[in-house]
């Protein structure tokens, strides 16, 4: 079902009256968060949406290669089931965005100084022209819209570093002993009066603040091209983006040659601009069609296809069911864009013997007008992993980065009180695509979320090399294997080639990180964990009312979201903490190590599988109820 926010947030005329139907850019060239072989041998690349139909809107799916390897038909079956609506709704009732140029009546800009209003460079998020990545055409029409991101800085950063340090480390006198959201803002978040301010500045600018972060770390806000360049002293060009989706056109997106420029009193508080997009695209969202159909995919168990039952019964969840715990109680949060099908993710469920509630969507920016096989399939594979949790999703309107970097921010801060402690995000984006001001803002929402507890995983990526947000060490990241059956039994799991994984260009080695991977360098180096992702071992999927097999580490994200909450089952069930913010544990404790199936062999291009943790697989795949025993208490 739908779950209305009250935000105070205001959607502007502009955005309902301009429709903008340019694919998003979230993936690189040859980063496919989706994998791009099988074991059929059939591939067909696309960026989320093998193929258009009437019920996925008028939008093209945006998550990152994917393989479409098969096709099975069904047969359609009239079933009764928990609730189906799929009409998103989103409350953006707020106070207007004004764009008076003066700073009467009382603003907070009468506080600052004449001098504290000339320009200085200042680092952004918006990328530059680079040659077969970053195609210029030109610069952008003036009169053309935008979205954007400005970010805040958090207050005592350095402090809540080493708090999230001596809170998670399980040797600590404080362990688990996590702050609370409020306790959160009240010392580390931007202050009101900085957030007041900068609104202020924005709309003295002439712009229309749309969406606020709870954690105050965030504004989303919109104008014109012509606006944009004026205030931050640059110049918009369009670029055009290789399409992920094979036999598509490129994207068009904004980037820029030039450096910009903020007034000294807004870069004293902002790391800068973080992102900057084309608008959304509006519309409506096509309705459901059809009906559920209950009928598993031909040959479902042949080779190495993965079910629900195979999955749990490879990392011994299905110990944990047998034990009685299956979720009850816990809630998985889903980090994604654009919407879901409910009658295919019911469709998927019930095929699979899997009964379970619908999410509860929360629609955090402007509705959603198509939907996408990524976000999909991480809603179906944490759900059927974690039958008996619930299911929040925390969604945006689309996968473009002020979409998801938004979102994701804003997810983190409203977990606790939707009482999710679990959080999966597979919309992964090549780390060394994205300009630091990204990566260094979804560190720090990783950073505010493992202040509260929260086990936060996501993607590593299917090009080999690392990915953000999973770069971040406050993040889980989790790579790729390859799965092989014969018959019922698994005979053997080697390292993906593609798993997403290496030394970050971003961020220092954590201390905990140092005795495995010291030897490697000076940065965080992922992967952390592992689960199968090799399209060679691949995973269903319902989508477009068909069944498809697809691999990735888009899998082993929601995969071990899934177990993290059944986990949390038999651990609070029985007085016991919860996962919580895992990283320094899977590090700092030989006894969870020892609950890891150690993946020794297979490679990527740059390391290789071996005994105990290794670059591509991490500490490896889990045994699920000795893990849930063994970690500290």
């Amino acid at each position: 079902m739908i779950m209305k926010r009250n935000y105070k947030f205001l959607i502007p005329a502009a955005m309902v009256a301009l429709t903008t139907a340019c694919p998003a850019d979230d993936t690189t060239p040859g980063d496919d968060e989706i994998g791009s072989a099988s074991e059929t041998g059939t591939t067909g690349d696309g960026d989320g949406d093998p193929t258009a139909t009437e019920e996925t809107g008028s939008g093209t799916g945006e998550t990152g290669d994917t393989t479409d390897t098969t096709s099975t038909d069904t047969t359609s079956t009239d079933t009764t089931s928990t609730d189906t609506t799929s009409t998103d709704t989103t409350d953006t009732t707020g106070t207007d965005s004004g764009t008076d140029t003066t700073t009467g009546g009382g603003s907070p800009l009468d506080d600052i100084p004449p001098e504290e209003w000339e320009p200085v460079p200042n680092p952004d998020g918006v990328p530059s022209p680079l040659p077969g990545v970053y195609d210029d055409q030109g610069v952008a029409d003036p009169a053309a819209s935008f979205r954007a991101l400005i970010g805040l800085d958090p207050v005592d950063r350095a402090g809540l570093a080493d708090f999230v340090d001596e809170v998670s480390d399980p040797s600590s006198a404080i362990f688990n002993e996590y702050m609370t959201l409020d306790e959160l803002l009240a010392n580390h978040a931007p202050s009101e009066y900085d957030f007041t301010l900068l609104q202020a500045w924005l709309e003295f600018e002439g712009f229309s603040v749309n969406y606020l972060a709870t954690n105050r770390m965030l504004i989303q806000f919109t104008g014109t091209v012509q606006q944009f360049n004026d205030a931050f002293q640059t110049t918009l060009h369009v670029c055009l983006r290789k399409n992920p989706q094979q036999g598509n056109p490129p994207i068009p997106v904004y980037c820029t040659p030039d450096p910009m420029s903020l007034p000294i009193f807004v870069a004293d508080r902002s790391p800068g601009i973080v992102t900057a997009d084309q608008l959304a695209e509006v519309g409506m969202l096509a309705n459901e069609g059809g009906n559920i159909v209950v009928a598993p995919p031909g040959n479902a168990t042949a080779g190495s296809r993965l079910t629900p039952a195979r999955v749990a019964q490879a990392y011994d969840v299905d110990d944990l069911y047998a034990a009685g715990y299956d979720g009850s109680g816990q809630k998985v949060g889903v980090i994604y864009g654009a919407a879901i099908h409910y009658k295919w993710e019911q469709t998927f469920w019930q095929s699979f013997g899997i009964v379970r509630s619908n999410p509860e969507v929360h629609n955090l920016m402007e509705p959603p007008v198509t939907r996408y096989v990524e976000s999909q399939l991480d809603n179906a594979w944490s759900g059927a992993l974690a039958p008996g949790a619930d299911m929040v999703g925390y969604a945006g309107p689309d996968s473009r980065n002020t979409s998801m970097v938004f979102v994701f921010n804003e997810a983190l801060a409203l977990a606790p009180g939707d009482d999710v402690w679990v959080l999966t995000d597979s919309f992964a984006h090549r780390e060394d695509s994205e300009p630091l001001v990204v990566r260094n803002q979804y560190n720090d929402s990783a950073l505010f979320g493992a202040a509260l507890g929260l086990t936060v995983i996501a993607a590593s990526g299917d090009s080999g090399n690392p990915d953000t947000p999973s770069s971040s060490q406050y993040v889980t990241a989790a790579g790729g294997t390859r799965l092989t059956w014969s018959g019922a039994v698994v005979v053997n799991e080697t390292a993906w080639n593609e798993s997403g994984s290496g030394l970050t260009k971003s961020f220092d080695i954590p201390f905990w990180q140092v005795p495995v991977a010291g030897g490697l360098g000076n940065k965080r180096v992922v992967v952390d964990v592992s689960a199968a992702a090799d399209p060679a071992s691949p995973y269903w999927v319902y989508y477009n009312s068909q069944w498809l097999l697809y691999g990735g580490t888009s899998f082993a994200s929601p995969v071990w979201a899934g177990v993290i909450a059944v986990v949390n089952d038999y651990r609070v069930s029985n007085g016991l903490p919860r996962v919580g913010y895992m990283n320094p544990t899977l590090y700092l404790d030989a006894g969870v190590q020892a609950t890891f199936r150690d993946i020794t062999s297979g490679a990527t291009q740059d390391f290789s599988a071996g005994p105990g943790w290794d670059v591509p697989t991490g500490w490896g795949t889990p045994h699920a109820f000795a893990f849930a025993q063994a970690l500290p208490n």
